[in-house]
């Protein structure tokens, strides 16, 4: 950092152009940081075959519960295949809800791995 020097060689100080910018990737660091253990609290939930199966997931894409109505368990490959869909939906319903939550913070939308 240069130092500004008046008349007769005093020093009024760093010129610290950089604080101001730091400070504010901290206070987005602290609020990222509390939003991802926020996610933990959040749950989004989906169905497949009609709300033949539903999957609630938690936005630290943790599975909470996975139901079905009972019928299902006739035709194995069909209850199999409702499963990965309503569960894949979720996840994708989990991102959707993590992306929008983090825009609020970051004040952008669409930014690519976020």
């Amino acid at each position: 950092m240069k130092k500004i020097k008046g008349f007769g060689g005093k020093s009024y100080g760093k010129i610290d152009k950089s604080s101001g910018f730091e400070q504010i990737q901290q206070k987005m660091r602290d609020e990222i940081e509390k939003l991802e253990n926020s996610f933990e609290n959040i749950e989004v939930s989906s169905t497949s075959g009609g709300g033949a199966v539903k999957v609630t997931a938690k936005c630290n894409y943790e599975i909470v519960s996975i139901e079905y109505e009972d019928s299902l368990l006739e035709d194995r490959e069909m209850f199999n295949d409702l499963i990965v869909a309503a569960i894949n939906e979720a996840l994708r319903e989990v991102t959707k809800k993590r992306e929008e939550e983090l825009s609020k913070i970051v004040g952008l939308s669409g930014l690519p791995g976020l």
